[in-house]
């Protein structure tokens, strides 16, 4: 692997660990509902490197996070919710992009975030009453993934065109 990829993607753990652990401090009014900027690096990781790369930055990101918050049940949260967003933007992007924009694919990567989660607790807290919350929560999920899209695109390009080539 050539160094310079090797920096870039120890940045991209680096700012999604970063960007991560800042968003516990964005005062948000509904309880355990992040942003999810971190997907930002994601989806630029999708679209630069690939997906072996990416699962490996999600992975890495997640076990630093359960290091610094000393909350473990959080890394069966975050990956699993992470890997499958990770699973539908890549397939996405490899197969649709023709069809969807980068705004698309992160609105549908964050909604499959969101119902993974979901589903998650349902299962840890053995009860199906979570499930009333997938049409809030996938309507949070959309508008997050638009703003996600959004700056994922102009990182794209300033990254594409300057660091890139």
């Amino acid at each position: 692997m050539k160094a310079k990829k090797v920096i870039l993607i120890s940045l991209f753990v680096s700012v999604a660990l970063i960007v991560s652990l800042l968003e516990y401090y964005i005062p948000i009014p509904i309880p355990n509902v992040r942003l999810g900027l971190s997907n930002i690096i994601i989806i630029n990781s999708i679209l630069l490197f690939g997906f072996k790369e990416t699962f490996f930055i999600s992975f890495l990101k997640a076990i630093l996070l359960v290091i610094i918050l000393g909350n473990p049940i959080s890394f069966i949260y975050n990956f699993s919710a992470g890997f499958t967003s990770i699973v539908t933007m890549y397939i996405l992007n490899k197969f649709c992009s023709k069809y969807l924009s980068l705004i698309g694919i992160s609105v549908l990567g964050s909604v499959s975030h969101v119902m993974v989660q979901i589903l998650v607790s349902m299962v840890l807290l053995n009860t199906r009453t979570l499930i009333n919350f997938i049409p809030f929560l996938g309507i949070i999920g959309v508008f997050t993934g638009i703003l996600v899209g959004i700056i994922s695109n102009y990182m794209y390009k300033i990254l594409r065109g300057n660091y890139v080539k």
